[in-house]
């Protein structure tokens, strides 16, 4: 059966949301047929008819045969058509630049990496121009063949220090990264909060396919979150929904002229400081996964600490809005990441029963990337698939 939650509507101001619906249910659930599609959307046969083959014109999606063994004419089979749309992300963070193209399934089609610390926007934005072409002239494509690029970058970077964050990053404060990159691409460019790009990359191509609502806890250099309701991602009033990593922790000594937040105690940049004083060096993912298999009792004494921070925030995003599920994604290496579940649901057993509700606590699906993998899908979602916001009536 396709998926539930999605369903055309009959008003006049969202002429292209029921093509929205209708392209999101192929790919969801493709292939399928227009009868399937008529019970999942609510649109009418006719409609499903008319969006099809507007949607096979447009080289969306794509005719893949007749189905066989049933009663009557065969029905004719549509599927998502994984040419007939690609993006761009970028991801720049204080530790690395990550710049990777996809196609409308999702697929990853090409992938430019760089693991380096602190690189300043001249250096950084220099270097995603040569990822960005080489990206396009190796997969044979041109801008023109972009639905747009996408950026993921963390909030207020270059404002808080982390850890061994040095002075001169303070050039990105206020930095006009949005801007700067569209000089770059020449296209429209959609900037999100890393948590953010991630959390909406996992509500279309991970477990957001079949849970409509989850929190996701993200780790990067420092700590994020995003929230998505009903398969909608809230930004909030100012657009900073989710920012779990900024929650004053009560009883900690104040770091500097500010209180210790949760990010000081549970992010990448405070484990690779951890292992420092510990007389282990580790400064990009890759390193935790090899330190574990030969030193696994300092990371996970780490993560125990970690979950004692976090069980406080999570119960209460728990409490507060119900999500159904909290999701635990981003550059934490996957083992890790399952050590820390394990250690959350240990925590949260003492007290499960005086709780209202308990969310299931996952891994991500698209934890690898996914900040990048977030931003390339974005230009999808504000094109492509159904949005919320292209119900709403707009005042002139």
């Amino acid at each position: 059966m396709l998926q539930s939650g999605l369903s055309g509507t009959n008003l006049k101001h969202a002429k292209d949301h029921n093509q929205r619906v209708t392209l999101q249910a192929i790919r969801l659930q493709g292939p399928v047929s227009c009868a399937e599609l008529a019970s999942a959307t609510g649109l009418t046969p006719q409609a499903i008819s008319y969006i099809s083959k507007k949607l096979i014109r447009q080289n969306l999606v794509r005719e893949i045969g007749r189905r066989r063994g049933g009663r009557g004419q065969p029905a004719t089979e549509i599927a998502i058509n994984p040419d007939g749309g690609f993006s761009v992300g970028v991801n720049i963070d204080r530790d690395h630049l990550t710049v990777i193209l996809i196609d409308l399934s999702g697929k990853v089609r090409g992938r430019m990496h760089i693991e380096k610390n602190f690189m300043l926007p001249d250096e950084a934005f220099d270097w995603i121009e040569v990822a960005f072409q080489r990206l396009l002239k190796e997969s044979g494509l041109s801008r023109n063949d972009l639905a747009g690029v996408g950026l993921a970058i963390p909030f207020k970077l270059g404002y808080l220090r982390l850890a061994i964050t040095p002075e001169a990053f303070a050039a990105w404060h206020d930095y006009p990264s949005k801007q700067r990159l569209e000089q770059i691409v020449g296209l429209s460019v959609y900037e999100e909060n890393d948590a953010t790009a991630s959390a909406i990359g996992e509500s279309q191509y991970g477990h957001g396919m079949t849970t409509r609502s989850f929190f996701y806890l993200f780790f990067g250099y420092g700590l994020g979150g995003g929230l998505v309701i009903d398969g909608s991602y809230v930004h909030g009033a100012t657009g900073h929904s989710g920012e779990i990593g900024h929650i004053p922790l009560v009883g900690h000594n104040s770091s500097g002229n500010r209180p210790v937040n949760l990010q000081d105690r549970v992010s990448l940049a405070t484990l690779y400081a951890f292992l420092e004083k510990s007389g282990l060096k580790a400064s990009v993912p890759g390193e935790l996964a090899e330190l574990y298999r030969t030193r696994s009792s300092e990371i996970r004494g780490w993560l125990d600490s970690a979950a004692d921070d976090l069980l406080p925030s999570l119960i209460a995003m728990n409490c507060i809005v119900n999500p159904g599920t909290i999701l635990i994604g981003g550059r934490l290496p996957d083992p890790l990441i399952d050590i820390l579940i394990d250690a959350l649901e240990e925590r949260i057993e003492p007290v499960r029963a005086a709780l209202p509700d308990t969310p299931a606590i996952k891994r991500a699906i698209c934890s690898t990337d996914a900040a990048a993998l977030g931003a390339a899908i974005v230009p999808f979602t504000r094109n492509l698939f159904p949005a919320h916001d292209v119900l709403l009536k707009k005042v002139s």
